[in-house]
């Protein structure tokens, strides 16, 4: 991308910025984010934001990584949304449906089903992070979600289509068309 990507222009702000922001207007309890090697140059972005920042060492790990650094930052918390960083489009409605499942039932895992296909955000369990947390390989979350035929994974329908992962320069494009 030629620079550290959640840094790219968006709308006023950066594609981090934008995620955040969702979140911030969203009825999270806390907002965890979960930087790596970037940390000095996500510091501005971060800066004034209700945001808890947590550093994992070793993000050549993965995603499952750094989603364990968020989890274990918070032992008492009984569920969690996820979301990657860079889903600048990501809605607000669809972090608060999530919320709301757990309010009502506390599922072991709940999954966003879009118009075109699953994507973030996902909410995770104490009980399903900590199952989660002993798999190896690549892919855990979809393998184990997604993939995977478990009823205690809940699917919430959302209309439109799903947030734009931002991973390459033709993304960055269509994100700004």
């Amino acid at each position: 991308m030629g620079q550290p990507k959640l840094l790219l222009p968006f709308r006023g702000t950066t594609i981090l910025g934008s995620t955040l922001d969702a979140f911030a207007a969203s009825t999270v309890d806390q907002v965890i984010v979960v930087i790596g090697s970037e940390i000095d140059a996500l510091d501005a972005e971060l800066e004034g934001r209700e945001v808890t920042v947590v550093e994992n060492p070793q993000p050549s790990r993965g995603n499952l990584s750094s989603m364990l650094c968020a989890t274990d930052s918070d032992p008492e918390a009984g569920a969690f949304v996820l979301a990657a960083g860079d889903l600048p489009t990501i809605a607000v409605a669809a972090i608060d449906a999530l919320v709301a499942v757990w309010v009502a039932k506390q599922p072991w895992a709940t999954l966003t089903e879009y118009e075109d296909r699953i994507a973030h955000p996902f909410l995770l369990s104490r009980p399903c992070i900590d199952e989660v947390a002993g798999v190896a390989g690549s892919k855990v979350l979809w393998r184990l979600l997604v993939d995977a035929t478990d009823d205690r994974v809940m699917r919430v329908a959302r209309g439109g289509k799903a947030p734009l992962d931002v991973n390459t320069p033709a993304d960055y494009e269509a994100l700004n068309r």
